[in-house]
């Protein structure tokens, strides 16, 4: 499956990664990943790589033009992300809850959302981010909301 997402997810979910001021190399290198098995490249994939040493504020990233899938998908991968290290602080849930806001879904297709990835990091090495298959994130994030799987 092709997964595709724009720089400003990964820009937003950098946003929910330095929320305690920094980002671990697990999650710089999860976030990575994750970004170029989304299709980025180039210019966006240094701009994503950037924020990652720099942050990001979330208020700062036009989600407008992402559609129910997109923002879906964000969401899953801001809460694989946050999961990397074992532990979601409270600063980490406290954007992790902005950025839902700020995705407008509703409260279930978020834990959906959340609930997939969860799925995903749960199989064998799924936790560590150089082996997380995003492929199978987006079959079951399909699976649970299949209303805006495109």
């Amino acid at each position: 499956m092709s997964l595709s997402l724009p720089r400003e997810s990964f820009l937003a979910i950098t946003g929910v990664a330095w929320a305690d001021g920094w980002m671990k190399k697990t999650e710089i290198a999860g976030l990575l990943r994750a970004a170029e098995a989304c299709g980025l490249s180039g210019e966006d994939l240094a701009a994503v790589e950037a924020a990652t040493k720099q942050g990001v504020e979330l208020d700062s990233v036009d989600l407008s033009d992402m559609n129910g899938w997109e923002r879906a998908l964000t969401y899953a991968i801001a809460n694989w992300l946050a999961k990397l290290d074992g532990v979601t602080n409270a600063q980490e849930l406290k954007h992790l809850n902005a950025l839902g806001s700020r995705l407008d879904l509703p409260k279930e297709k978020l834990a959906f959302a959340a609930s997939a990835a969860f799925d995903i990091a749960c199989l064998p090495d799924g936790h560590r981010p150089e082996k997380y298959d995003f492929d199978a994130l987006a079959v079951r994030l399909k699976e649970k909301l299949p209303s805006l799987a495109q």
